[in-house]
């Protein structure tokens, strides 16, 4: 008992000593961000980081991104811990020393904040110097945001090679700062790309008995699609969510095109349920075309998996925060959310871990994908201490 206090105060102490190197660490990114496959500067100030502090064995099989070992025993198994490290193309609307200097990009979706959490745990394990039973591999993956993501590609690379387990997080500004989110099973869900094209006769706005009329029919497929969720569907034991995002259409205020493109997305948390909608709004759309004289392609591109959380890992989890860590945190057992990423893959290879880190506080309140958005600095205070705390009780 006394040498897990004796360590437990060690892990505070090397957390609370590269603190405010981190918030500066954080803020650089922040400042600098980049788009998906083009994170060549996050690369480079992520690996000088690691080097200041002593650790050169920084590993770049892709063009961006990276990941580096901590091993104890060389026949030991790993605990892998994932970064996210791209922004999104999202202009940064917040007025701060920090802002975006890059136009149209931001990282509104806090992987600046998951790069430094993880970097962050990393330089304490390495402060502590600790031999544990489990080897440690902290990865920096480029391009969660886009289909096709980057998991698989650094999957493919092998960073799952004698992974024992997978951890992952969100700062999540639908919890208030000091929760985490610890739910069981699916936390997120598969997001996947809904392209539609409609073809058909166009012509004069004055005559659309003479055309297809193709917007009338586009604002009748979304209605009507909705419909099919919540009619066609049973939605009691897993969601779906249907949303349109995007319709292109029009050469001038009195002409019918001959061309609509529609975008939207479908997410789910079964792949039955994915099946379902898909098999109504093929046959929807058949008819559709049949009874309008109109063409309509459909283009589906699927997008990560959902996420399952492992539930004996995270009963683990909430075990080792309720016994002894050292930053007061309330747990919702029941997180869930829509939105897709792309760490299933990993979750899916090796028992894995989604951990959801309140941000939300009085001042800071915009959500994800927002220009406003922003973290505090006690949320990766809280995520590298759990992350931390983590590794070293499992």
């Amino acid at each position: 008992m006394a040498e897990r206090q004796l360590m437990i105060a060690q892990m505070k102490q090397a957390v609370n000593e590269i603190f405010d190197e981190l918030i500066e660490f954080r803020q650089d990114l922040h400042s600098h961000p980049e788009l998906s496959w083009q994170e060549f500067r996050t690369t480079e100030k992520i690996a000088e980081k690691l080097a200041a502090h002593g650790i050169d064995s920084f590993q770049r099989p892709l063009e961006t991104g990276g990941y580096v070992d901590i091993v104890f025993d060389e026949n030991a198994p790993f605990v892998l811990i994932r970064a996210d490290i791209d922004a999104l193309p999202l202009q940064d609307k917040k007025e701060v020393s920090y802002r975006s200097r890059n136009e149209g990009v931001c990282h509104a979706c806090a992987h600046d904040a998951h790069t430094t959490t993880v970097l962050g745990v990393a330089l304490a394990a390495h402060r502590l110097d600790r031999k544990m039973p489990y080897n440690f591999r902290f990865v920096f993956q480029p391009a969660e945001e886009p289909i096709p993501s980057g998991a698989p590609k650094m999957i493919a690379t092998g960073v799952l090679k004698d992974v024992k387990y997978a951890l992952g997080m969100h700062m999540e500004p639908r919890l208030p700062l000091g929760t985490l989110g610890l739910a069981d099973g699916w936390v997120n869900m598969q997001s996947n790309r809904l392209d539609i094209t409609l073809r058909g006769a166009g012509g004069h706005s004055a005559r659309p008995s003479e055309a297809a009329d193709l917007l009338w029919i586009a604002s009748r497929m979304i209605q009507d699609s909705y419909d099919l969720v919540y009619r066609k569907i049973d939605l009691r034991d897993s969601p779906v969510v249907l949303t349109f995002t995007e319709i292109s259409a029009g050469q001038g205020y009195n002409i019918i095109p001959n061309e609509l493109k529609l975008t939207g997305t479908l997410r789910i948390s079964d792949p039955v349920k994915d099946e379902q909608f898909i098999a109504h709004f093929e046959r929807f759309l058949t008819h559709l075309e049949e009874e309008n004289h109109c063409k309509i392609e459909l283009k589906k591109t699927n997008g990560a998996p959902a996420i399952y959380n492992e539930p004996d890992l995270m009963q683990q989890l909430r075990q080792n925060v309720e016994k002894d860590f050292w930053i007061s945190q309330d747990i919702d057992n029941d997180f869930r959310t829509p939105g897709g990423d792309d760490f299933s893959y990993y979750s899916a290879a090796v028992p894995g871990a989604m951990v959801r880190i309140g941000v939300k506080t009085d001042t800071m309140s915009a959500g994800l994908h927002d220009g406003d958005f922003d973290v505090h600095p006690e949320a990766i205070r809280n995520a590298v201490s759990f992350f931390l705390h983590q590794l070293y009780h499992l």
